[in-house]
């Protein structure tokens, strides 16, 4: 069976997400970090708001995809898993929405691990 593909620029399928939240200091808040050469995206920590510079972060969903603007040209990139949903970044860390009717997140997850993607990143850096 042959399946024909349909080639498109991310930004026709991602959106960019501007959900955030301002800090409190008396609540504890867990931050994310996305792994070199597609390891993952996992958590980097439980943290009270007091201890977190500035008062804003953007809000990390579920299926997200997200990359580290220092370190995507090392394969930074990842979708959100479930256990990080609700957890904070900082501007490095921009996360996109994927338009599942034109792109199944697992298949980016997947497309964005490979040496062809982590190529595009390094020669765009």
């Amino acid at each position: 069976m042959s399946v024909s593909w349909t080639k498109v620029r991310l930004g026709e399928v991602l959106r960019r997400s501007t959900e955030s939240v301002r800090l409190q200091p008396d609540t504890e808040y867990r931050e994310v970090t996305v792994k070199l050469w597609g390891k993952g995206v996992v958590l980097r920590g439980i943290v009270s708001g007091a201890r977190i510079a500035g008062g804003r972060r953007f809000v990390a969903r579920t299926g997200q995809f997200i990359l580290s603007r220092i370190a995507a040209r090392n394969g930074a990139l990842g979708i959100v898993p479930a256990n990080l949903d609700g957890a904070v970044v900082t501007n490095d860390f921009p996360l996109f929405e994927v338009c599942p009717s034109r792109l199944d997140p697992a298949f980016l997850g997947w497309r964005i691990r490979t040496f062809d993607f982590v190529e595009l990143c390094q020669r765009a850096s």
